[in-house]
């Protein structure tokens, strides 16, 4: 007997410790509301279930039933309808026996289930573990999320979450706007809150309990809500920065817009958009502007807005094309290149000083193309002076360079001095370089016929035969292929 009482006596502190590591939590009915397909199916409550059973399937969780907690969860409730003060949500662990709530969405666009479920503590709503997935059926989905809580969630992460060794921004996700039927908003709100609830270097607070500060319902029917007060009732709060935004779809195209506001002086110090093809990408589009987020309040990029005048001139950033003006990027923080081409127009080249949670308007102005120089070039050729053709060709290609212009004057250049100077080794650079600087299949095709006539005067006969197959393979259907073919002679 005294063998058993000193087994227990020394078995106490283990039990203890056990104890101690417990999680303690409580899982809330999942929202099915935000599509109609998912609250038909009353899917909310079925994942809410399938929840429960993974974290009893642990021993490191201690599971609170949602009946002992349910005054807490009508509370919720209320604070979300905008009826009860979201100060109500503030208990004390001990009363409810638990330290963390995990919450979540169920939503089904276009036959699959959107499912997202996130754990926060109780005291803060700052999320300590967040997973989410898709789905072709409830069960399947639910099961990534399990996997991640069995995998992945245990006393060392959220200890790794919660330490304060550095303080992390402050951000929530405050609202998506659709622009047209097919209600992608809400769903992806949810969907980037949960993957930004992922990241370590970043403290967010779960969007149940953020947007329960405001009653954007009434903003909305006050006619308000782009001037709402969301931005001060968050800051009050200790959440430094939000992230809205809209989805736009057009066609089989879906834009995302946001923008990342500092809830104590409403700056945005972030804007952002980015195309997807399908509600398929939403949880991709998520991750990269959870990536987007984390190096702008982690002071590793910031947003360039660029505009042009005329609007639609292709952007490169170090060398690397981007898109047509007007566009917004996000960039890493310090100096980059930008250029800008429209045809018809000088290249433009300029530089970039790229700051952390700042917006850098950069307007382009583009130049004309001035025709005074073809006329110099042209009356040169008229009156035979090719050497005086060249030189005035050569000062076009460099004014110029990247332009339908250039790419003309760079022909012509090629053509004198192979058919008049009977410099072939020029006539073969100038080719040459066109071929591999512009891209345009006018242009190669005729770069590609102008190398060919190039190697025959030089004697090359195999190479001009390969030239010749490679034009007729690759530019049927220009002229430089009738040229080939001797429909027509090209430069003369």
């Amino acid at each position: 007997m005294k063998r058993i009482v000193i087994f227990l006596f020394l078995l106490v502190p283990f039990i203890l410790l056990s104890q101690d590591q417990t999680i303690r939590l409580a899982v809330v009915p999942f929202d099915d509301t935000l599509t109609e397909a998912s609250e038909l199916e009353k899917a909310g409550s079925q994942a809410a279930y399938l929840m429960e059973s993974a974290f009893q399937g642990s021993d490191i969780f201690t599971l609170r039933e949602r009946n002992a907690i349910q005054d807490y969860i009508v509370a919720m409730e209320k604070v979300q309808l905008g009826l009860a003060n979201p100060e109500s949500l503030k208990r004390d662990p001990a009363s409810l026996k638990v330290d963390f709530l995990t919450v979540g969405t169920v939503s089904k666009v276009y036959g699959k289930y959107e499912v997202d479920a996130r754990t926060v503590g109780i005291d803060d709503m700052v999320i300590v573990h967040a997973s989410g997935a898709s789905g072709n059926s409830l069960s399947e989905a639910l099961g990534d999320i399990q996997w991640a809580i069995k995998n992945r969630f245990n006393r060392a992460y959220i200890n790794e979450r919660t330490q304060e060794e550095e303080e992390k921004p402050v951000i929530t996700v405050f609202k998506f706007r659709d622009s047209g039927p097919a209600g992608y908003g809400g769903t992806f709100a949810e969907i980037l809150n949960s993957q930004m609830g992922t990241y370590g270097s970043l403290s967010v607070i779960e969007r149940k309990y953020s947007k329960s500060l405001v009653n954007e319902k009434v903003l909305e029917m006050a006619g308000v809500i782009e001037n709402d007060t969301s931005g001060s009732s968050f800051s009050l709060k200790g959440i430094q920065y939000k992230v809205e935004g809209d989805i736009r779809v057009f066609g089989d195209m879906c834009t995302l817009n946001y923008k990342i506001i500092s809830t104590g002086n409403s700056r945005i110090v972030h804007i952002g958009s980015l195309d997807i093809s399908s509600a398929a990408s939403l949880r991709r589009a998520a991750w990269t502007i959870s990536n987007t987020v984390d190096d702008v309040l982690n002071n590793k990029a910031g947003s360039l807005n660029v505009t042009s005048v005329p609007n639609g001139a292709d952007v490169y950033i170090d060398g690397s094309f981007q898109g047509k003006a007007p566009l917004v990027l996000s960039l890493s923080v310090g100096n980059h290149k930008v250029e800008a081409k429209l045809e018809g127009y000088s290249p433009y080249e300029g530089i970039v000083d790229i700051k952390a949670k700042s917006v850098l308007a950069h307007a382009i102005t583009m130049k004309p193309v001035s025709l005074k120089v073809f006329d110099t070039a042209l009356a040169f050729e008229r009156s035979r002076n090719w050497s005086g053709a060249v030189s005035a060709y050569e000062d076009i290609i460099k004014a110029y360079r990247g332009t339908g212009a250039a790419n003309q004057s760079a022909y012509r250049k090629g053509h004198i001095e192979m058919q008049y100077l009977k410099d072939y080794d020029a006539a073969m650079k100038t080719f040459s370089d066109l071929v591999n600087e512009y891209p345009d299949t006018f242009i190669r095709a005729e770069a590609y016929y102008g190398l060919l006539k190039v190697n025959e005067h030089k004697g090359n006969t195999q190479k001009a035969l390969e030239l010749r197959d490679y034009i007729l393979n690759n530019y049927g259907e220009t002229n430089a292929a009738d040229a080939v073919r001797g429909v027509n002679q090209l430069g003369e």
